[in-house]
């Protein structure tokens, strides 16, 4: 197996994680690793044109379901790793003072939202549960096309605060905070994972996926802020 290379194609958002589990799994079965980091939508082309990769990873099960439908991956192994929780993220030491969702709706709050990727629409489902939706499109000054292109705005500080996932503030602990959501306006989304369709090696490409969804896998990812229990307690098995 020594002389096996496995090719990850992984939205920047989900790589550390998956880039912890492959360095672990190299060290037990010795299996190198090829990373493809980048914007979902640019990895979903990449792979479309060059017919490569052994495995996708990404932040939402809509970015699955469109590979799916273009035949660029195996259906039968899409298997979840985690949730992400979406979360108001703001600049270090919250200057605004953004203490709620109501807070984005204040006259004069700049707000900053995501087109694409896993973020797509989160701002949308958040102010609409909140029925907030009009008072907080007023606010929204900028918009970014992927995750790391919205917490920049914060770091930029171009905006206020940001609609992004509270797993964030692992990343970037020392730029954001976050800035929680009331159980009953989060909005969750799994990070999927799943064999590509042109893998020439897709017995040890579903091993690397069994172990990232394993205890093993599943506790890198919680040191992420990944979460892999429901908090509505009728849906905990």
């Amino acid at each position: 197996m020594s002389s096996k290379r496995l090719h990850i194609y992984s939205s920047g958002a989900v790589a550390p994680p998956i880039k912890k589990c492959a360095e672990e799994f190299t060290a037990k079965y010795g299996i190198d690793f090829e990373f493809t980091v980048g914007k979902a939508e640019e990895l979903i082309s990449e792979i479309t044109e060059l017919k490569q990769g052994d495995v996708l990873t990404c932040g939402a099960e809509f970015i699955f379901d469109e590979a799916q439908v273009k035949g660029l991956i195996f259906g039968e192994t899409r298997r979840s790793v985690g949730y992400r929780r979406s979360a108001i993220l703001v600049p270090k030491g919250n200057p605004k003072g953004i203490n709620s969702i109501y807070d984005l709706a204040d006259e004069g709050t700049k707000v900053g939202v995501s087109l694409g990727g896993c973020l797509l629409g989160i701002w949308d489902e958040v102010a609409s549960k909140a029925g907030l939706t009009d008072k907080i499109r007023r606010n929204i000054t900028d918009f970014a096309d992927g995750c790391g292109a919205v917490v920049a705005l914060l770091n930029q500080k171009k905006v206020d605060a940001v609609f992004g996932w509270d797993a964030f503030q692992k990343l970037w602990p020392a730029t954001i905070e976050v800035v929680d959501l009331p159980r009953e306006l989060q909005v969750f989304r799994s990070t999927g994972i799943a064999v590509i369709q042109f893998s020439k090696q897709r017995e040890p490409a579903t091993q690397f996926i069994d172990y990232a969804t394993s205890e093993k896998g599943k506790k890198i990812y919680r040191s992420y802020g990944w979460i892999h229990a429901s908090p509505e307690p009728r849906y905990i098995s």
